[in-house]
């Protein structure tokens, strides 16, 4: 008898992203590999990741925090010591990942960065942002990932605080000598494991049945729609 060759699926924080948007394009990527149309990609994010990484790795070698993480949230916590497991997890290919064989399903996740307090985990993660951020911002747009990465944690024996923190960096001013000066905010926000759980299972879900209904905020459902009305008009 033939073995199966049903193909596994893979998903990440960010393919749930597009999910929690519209389950339609979400379906269409992952289903029949439409994805949406994408611009050029900067590359000032990517540097900047790179360079606050090894910033912060200087202070894991000297087992202190920096300057940027004071107050009582961080009382008690440390930087993630283990340099070379860190790496492995930065790395998309290496991340953290959970399977669930029943399903034929693995989420991926690749952390920033990771901090300990006792024996409980804490996601961290950087952003860069244009002007200053609000607390409302930070959950809207990073609730999923951050839970995401509490999940995969839990997931892989390291059992996660019930919150993480995101660390903006926004231009300030440009220095007399053009050294640029950042606004720097940390940002607390509450991670449900279980949460993510179910955004996971809801999104395999889709992926089993027919293509979801155009969904009316998404813009990009709207321009599917009507260039297919275009073309069959024009025929």
């Amino acid at each position: 008898m033939p073995q199966s060759t049903k193909r596994q699926i893979t998903l990440s924080p960010s393919a749930l992203n597009l999910f929690l948007q519209c389950p339609r394009c979400f379906w269409l990527e992952k289903v029949k590999k439409v994805k949406r149309p994408r611009g050029i990609f900067p590359s000032l994010p990517g540097g900047m990741d790179r360079a606050i990484k090894n910033y912060f790795d200087r202070f894991r070698q000297d087992l202190i925090l920096p300057p940027e993480l004071t107050g009582s949230d961080f009382k008690g916590v440390n930087l993630f010591r283990d340099q070379r497991q860190l790496d492995l997890w930065r790395d998309w290919r290496t991340g953290l990942r959970y399977e669930d064989s029943s399903e034929g399903a693995v989420l991926t996740g690749a952390l920033d960065d990771l901090l300990v307090k006792g024996e409980r985990y804490i996601p961290f993660d950087y952003k860069t942002k244009g002007s200053v951020t609000t607390q409302e911002d930070a959950v809207r747009y990073y609730q999923n990932q951050l839970d995401c990465y509490a999940f995969l944690l839990e997931a892989n024996q390291c059992p996660p605080e019930d919150h993480a923190f995101l660390l903006y960096y926004s231009p300030r001013r440009v220095e007399s000598d053009g050294r640029v000066t950042f606004e720097i905010q940390a940002i607390k926000v509450g991670t449900d494991t279980k949460r993510a759980r179910n955004v996971f299972a809801e999104a395999l879900a889709v992926l089993k049945g027919p293509m979801p209904s155009v969904r009316s905020t998404c813009e990009f459902c709207l321009w599917l729609e009507q260039t297919a009305k275009l073309h069959r008009s024009s025929e």
